[in-house]
């Protein structure tokens, strides 16, 4: 390849990367993480009748909304419009009792108001089935019609029963249930959402984005003082990146653990605005020095608070009992998960570096992603500490 093609080539790569990463820093308002695909269904049956209570984000009631195109939804915009949420919210679910389906009681609307920790909108009903509810169909058709991508934690209680907790997705939005048998999650399932959790949270992959872009490079120090900049061989760029994805691991499993087990407990605003802050400070250190050789105690400190992040959505999930299980397979999805993203983004970074140059990827390129992600965490964090 010719110097003059080479540098077209890597003109193009460089500018296709900085449209990229400007597009997702520079947008209004992504998805929220952990929340832009789980919805959380309680519902306590008790003779013919069931209590159905429903937990989303704001921001995945838009469409029930007259809002502004571009007009991220908040507690106080749901709340100003409660009849038309829960209007459009009774429809993600319905029962039948013997193929006679349940009806929405006429005694009272839907009650639409803030759940206790104010990051979700509750929505509570009661449907009035023809015959005691003992076996039922429940079909979450019209809640799948709106994005297949969608998952259902769905938990149903009845005196004398044992909790039934269930994950229900868009490949099979009916199920048929027998109370007094229950049907736990399989291994498959508590892997899948794990799995789900680290390519729906954005801030997550963000964070591992951002740790990953040094590990490429390396910097040292001449006999003047200044940096000199050389990119890293294959197996050694793989050897910075399994220090600092297994320091990442280590930390939040620990506090996965922790967490989900009781042992320990932040409150979600400190959480998630600790982990935008993690982002932020990561896309500056990459700005400003960007050394790998001690990235793993960066990754492991930033760690421990992604765990509480990675738990906070398990905690809703786990059953009361024999958590062990579900709490270890939901940890080795999440691995899965990560491994998936270092996998496509270490090949690609390295590429890159070969690609457009050293010296170009050093002050240019690493430093327009790291802002762009940067800017992404300060929204973020701004957005998480006014909740």
């Amino acid at each position: 390849m010719t110097t003059s093609k080479r540098c077209s080539c890597a003109r193009r790569i460089t500018t296709a990367v900085i449209v990229l990463m400007l597009t997702l820093g520079l947008a209004p308002r992504l998805a929220q993480a952990h929340q832009s695909s789980v919805k959380y269904f309680d519902l306590q049956v008790e003779g013919s009748s069931m209590a159905v209570r429903v937990r989303a984000a704001p921001g995945d009631l838009a469409d029930a909304m007259t809002l502004g195109a571009d007009t991220e939804p908040t507690m106080a915009n749901v709340l100003a419009q409660s009849t038309a949420v829960g209007a459009a919210v009774t429809t993600w679910i319905s029962a039948t009792v013997a193929n006679v389906p349940c009806v929405a009681s006429q005694a009272a609307q839907p009650r639409v108001t803030a759940a206790s920790d104010a990051r979700f909108v509750q929505i509570q009903w009661h449907l009035q089935c023809g015959a005691n509810v003992t076996a039922f169909e429940l079909m979450f058709d019209e809640f799948f019609a709106l994005d297949t991508q969608h998952t259902a934690l769905v938990r149903i209680e009845s005196p004398g029963t044992t909790a039934v907790n269930m994950v229900v997705r868009a490949d099979a939005p009916r199920v048929s249930l027998s109370l007094g048998e229950p049907r736990p999650a399989g291994a498959a399932t508590w892997i899948r959402v794990g799995m789900d959790h680290i390519y729906s949270g954005t801030d997550h992959m963000c964070f591992l984005l951002v740790l990953l872009l040094v590990v490429v490079i390396r910097g040292q120090r001449d006999a003047a003082g200044a940096w000199q900049w050389s990119s890293e061989p294959p197996l050694r760029a793989l050897r910075n990146t399994v220090t600092v994805v297994t320091a990442f691991t280590v930390a939040h499993s620990l506090t996965l653990i922790a967490a989900s087990l009781h042992l320990i407990a932040l409150p979600s605003r400190i959480v998630e605005s600790a982990i935008a802050a993690s982002i932020v400070y990561t896309a500056v250190e990459n700005i400003v020095r960007p050394v790998a050789r001690w990235r793993f105690a960066l990754s492991f400190g930033f760690g421990l608070i992604h765990g509480l992040g990675f738990a906070s959505v398990l905690s809703e999930l786990l059953p009361p009992h024999d958590v062990v299980a579900p709490l270890l397979l939901f940890n080795v999805g999440v691995e899965l998960g990560q491994l998936s993203l270092v996998l496509l983004a270490l090949p690609g970074l390295w590429l890159l570096v070969r690609v457009a140059g050293t010296l170009r990827y050093r002050r240019f390129i690493l430093p327009v992603i790291s802002a762009a992600a940067g800017l992404r965490g300060l929204l973020w964090l701004v957005e998480r500490l006014q909740k």
